[in-house]
């Protein structure tokens, strides 16, 4: 009987293991989609503006601060470390699309046309010249306040 019942329990403990897991795991999928997301919006916006808006980082990072929060990664390196990378792949990813669009009003094609018939190279070495400079810095702030959110919140739930 006690052999069945450390049985049970060890059964549970995995149990409740895995289901921590998947929480955590979709909260990784979520802040992806999240910074996506705000990466085409910021690109949109830009276009619309005839702007940068590297200061839209600032708006991508807390979406992604929040969903990373909200799943359990408060307070850990890891958790800091996701929410750097996904801020840093909006912005990549909203420069990116903003270089396609100039390329694309440059020739005179549509952004998906554009997409299709060039050199990615191209439309990264345009994305890095206009990722120069200041905004380089407020992406790079935004970076560093995202990582002190995700830091600072586990310091609050203590």
């Amino acid at each position: 009987m006690r052999i069945h019942l450390l049985d049970e329990a060890r059964t549970m403990q995995r149990e409740v293991a895995i289901q921590q897991q998947r929480p955590r795991a979709i909260g990784i999928a979520t802040a992806l989609m999240c910074a996506l997301a705000g990466g085409a919006i910021w690109c949109l916006l830009s276009l619309y503006s005839r702007s940068d808006l590297a200061v839209f980082a600032f708006i991508v990072a807390l979406p992604v601060v929040w969903t990373l929060r909200s799943h359990g990664y408060a307070g850990r390196s890891s958790g800091a470390l996701i929410a750097a990378v996904c801020v840093a792949l909006a912005s990549a990813y909203s420069f990116y699309l903003q270089a396609v669009a100039q390329i694309a009003s440059l020739l005179g094609l549509s952004m998906r046309a554009t997409l299709l018939q060039m050199e990615p190279g191209m439309a990264i070495a345009i994305a890095r010249a206009n990722l120069s400079g200041w905004n380089a810095a407020i992406v790079g702030v935004a970076v560093v306040l995202a990582i002190a959110l995700m830091l600072r919140a586990g310091a609050l739930q203590r």
